[in-house]
């Protein structure tokens, strides 16, 4: 297996919107190709094996981008619900 080195300045710039789908594309690429290795060489192939962190490696990413982002301030008002700060005022 080769790697290949990107260079920072000649890297395409990828949005977040962009980047969900590319990991995405790339987590069924990796699913895929799993697959394909454990149904030529069985389950206790290492390259089956290898494929197969791979794509858990990649589920685990999918799902830390998912996970919503908490603020300070939230966690904060989640902490202390009586504080000042914490209160919702309807208007």
């Amino acid at each position: 297996m080769t790697y290949a080195t990107i260079d920072p300045a000649t890297a395409p710039i990828v949005s977040v919107a962009e980047s969900k789908t590319v990991l995405e594309t790339t987590l069924s690429a990796a699913l895929e190709h799993a697959r394909r290795l454990t149904a030529m060489y069985g389950t206790n192939n290492a390259e089956a094996v290898f494929a197969w962190e791979a794509v858990e490696e990649l589920n685990v990413a999918l799902a830390h981008k998912q996970a919503p982002v908490q603020t300070a301030f939230a966690r904060y008002c989640d902490a202390n619900p009586g504080a000042p700060e914490a209160r919702i005022y309807d208007v």
